[in-house]
């Protein structure tokens, strides 16, 4: 993701551009997004287990957790980071490398309220570390190991390099030695006797990608993505050599060693292995474990007679290995796989996703928003909408209805099956539906009882019909292959075209304000047409974007824009002949639906509901 790196203390600000309608780059700085609050944390990759209390790193900061009852792991408190890949915990602190985030060092003395005492950047990505007294050293991505001084958290500063061909991925600390994962590159070994000047003392080419190593003897382990497991012989550092290579269940992605045992993270639906390392030079697999849909063992790590197993999307699975052979599952903190859509409801937002089932979320006090309530998982989720006591969600074949007058326990009422192609997006006027679908258009459907609903008028349109406005007379269609379609929907029995205007890039959403129309339109970014003549809409300006604008919303003088992986732009609209992008706030996931209410802004960012203001 294209972010700008904090130093502790410092404010986060945004460049951004805009075009105005004679074709001059307008160019802002300015803080005006900030964070308000997080929930529904997903795409978990570590986790440290201190006594009954575990600290977890998640793509948007650090969690901790209650695990004194692994049947009900609790949550105590979160830190929002923008970023999360690993975490140590040293006294009273927790170092986190946090991706593109840097290395963030927190303050846990209460753990009830984690504080960041410390940021600073790391050039690439910082994707794990190990701790030895005052230094941290750090697996920086494509900035290499990057070697901080951390006496005083609050202002640690880097001492030391050291440089790789390739990706440095993971690291794994024995002595003065530095063991590296450097994905293409195999194994690195470097001696930080002098940790100002690391020095690299000998390498092993994988024939796979290094994702992680660890060390335990006159061995080391390496997570080799596609090319499995690899244990190499160490006792020479200058010249590791290769003594067995493991085919394993997926691409192989962590390796966590206790005693005899050793377990292998998988993705790709290889779940994790259990391992025995009791003769090295030929490691013998025990069990293969899958223990949920997809299996995205992002981390599996064994202490005594657990394996925590760290699941990129469904959560934190604890896992009784007493006896290996048959692992059993006895809890889970559950977190959905993504999320696609938002919407809200008086003091509650709503979301869905892949796997996700609707998620509520009590935003009565935006800045620590509180899971509410969910339903069952199902798959294929497109969009949501909310009016009333309903919630209505559209996956990959049908409409599904639920009560939620009692918000905390919705309820499933009715499924609707599609009229025809994918639906999309579904938009509530009064006792009509409004419906998108792939292939087919625009189905206006009778919902006056919500639980026999009934489709009576539809207009044919070929491509994928992404976006929905309704307003009035008329209905507008953001449609990716032919542009914004205008239709007279007075009769929902027979809507009729009244224009359409072919615009640049692929339209995905479409929001109303007065006479203009505001198109999300993928790369070509945001367009503003003048529908003030429905027969005869006009392209008056644009506004570019970083990646990929697929939502708009709006508020006031200002007009949202989710930017992909670039997260969520901010563009004042008073003027709509020359909008100006007044502020970007970079979200960790990808930004994919936004919905506003005063001043917040409530987006869908693929791995968590992030509150901005």
């Amino acid at each position: 993701m294209r972010r700008k790196f904090l130093t502790a203390g410092a404010f986060l600000l945004c460049l951004c551009f805009s075009l105005n309608p004679g074709g001059s780059l307008t160019v802002s700085e300015n803080p005006g997004l900030s964070y308000v609050g997080s929930a529904l944390w997903t795409k978990a990759h570590d986790i440290r287990v201190q006594g009954n209390i575990a600290f977890a790193a998640f793509l948007d900061g650090l969690l901790i957790m209650d695990v004194g009852d692994l049947k009900n792991p609790r949550l105590v408190s979160k830190l929002y980071l923008g970023g999360g890949y690993r975490v140590e915990v040293k006294g009273g602190v927790a170092l986190v490398a946090a991706g593109d985030r840097g290395l963030n060092i927190v303050d846990i003395t209460d753990i009830k309220h984690p504080q960041l005492k410390g940021r600073v950047a790391t050039d690439g990505q910082a994707r794990d570390l190990a701790i030895d007294g005052p230094y941290a050293f750090v697996a920086a991505g494509s900035a290499g190991l990057l070697v901080f001084d951390i006496k005083d958290p609050a202002s640690p500063r880097i001492i030391g390099r050291w440089s790789s061909s390739a990706e440095v991925l993971g690291l794994a600390l024995s002595g003065e030695l530095l063991w590296l994962a450097t994905g293409s590159a195999g194994l690195q070994v470097v001696s930080v006797k002098d940790p100002k000047n690391p020095v690299l003392l000998g390498s092993l080419d994988t024939d796979g990608t290094a994702e992680s190593v660890l060390v335990s003897g006159d061995y080391a382990f390496v997570a080799d993505g596609p090319g499995g497991l690899k244990v190499v012989d160490i006792s020479n550092p200058a010249t590791p050599s290769l003594k067995a290579s493991l085919t394993t269940s997926g691409y192989a992605r962590s390796v966590s060693v206790d005693g005899k045992y050793l377990c292998v993270g998988n993705l790709y639906d290889g779940g994790f292995q259990v391992i025995d390392i009791s003769r090295p030079a030929s490691p013998a697999i025990i069990s293969t474990n899958r223990y949920t849909m997809y299996n995205e063992s992002w981390n599996a790590i064994i202490k005594r007679n657990m394996v925590y197993v760290v699941d990129y999307f469904s959560g934190i699975f604890f896992v009784d290995i007493a006896s290996p052979e048959k692992p059993r599952t006895v809890g889970v903190y559950f977190t959905p796989s993504s999320l696609v859509a938002v919407a809200l409801g008086g003091d509650y937002a709503f979301a869905v996703g892949e796997l996700s089932g609707l998620q509520v979320v009590d935003i009565s006090d935006p800045a620590n928003p509180r899971p509410a309530g969910s339903t069952d998982i199902f798959r294929g989720v497109q969009g949501l909408e909310v009016s009333g006591n309903y919630a209505y969600v559209t996956d990959r074949w049908s409409v599904r209805i639920f009560d939620v007058s009692n918000p905390e326990k919705p309820r499933p009422v009715h499924t609707m099956r599609s009229p025809g192609g994918v639906p999309r997006r579904i938009i509530v006027r009064n006792r009509y539906a409004y419906l998108t679908a792939d292939h087919a258009g625009l189905f206006i459907i009778d919902i006056q009882d919500p639980l026999n609903p009934a489709v009576v008028g539809a207009f044919k349109l070929a491509g994928f019909t992404y976006g929905l406005a309704v307003e009035g007379d008329y209905a507008f269609l953001a449609n990716s292959d032919a542009g914004l379609h205008i239709l007279d929907v007075r009769n929902p029995k027979e809507p009729v075209l009244i224009a359409a205007k072919k615009l640049p890039g692929e339209p995905y959403s479409v929001f109303l304000r007065g006479k203009y129309a505001f198109v999300a339109s993928g790369e070509a970014g945001l367009h503003v047409v003048d529908i003030s003549q429905p027969e005869s809409p006009q392209l008056i300006s644009s506004v570019p974007v970083d990646d990929f604008a697929n939502y708009v919303v709006g508020e006031g003088d200002f007009a949202f824009v989710s930017d992909g992986i670039a997260g969520v732009k901010k563009i004042n609209i008073r003027n709509p002949a020359a909008p100006k992008v007044e502020a970007c706030f970079d979200t960790p996931g990808e930004a994919q639906a936004l919905a506003a209410k005063g001043e917040l802004v409530f987006v869908a960012d693929s791995y968590s509901l992030i509150i901005l203001k």
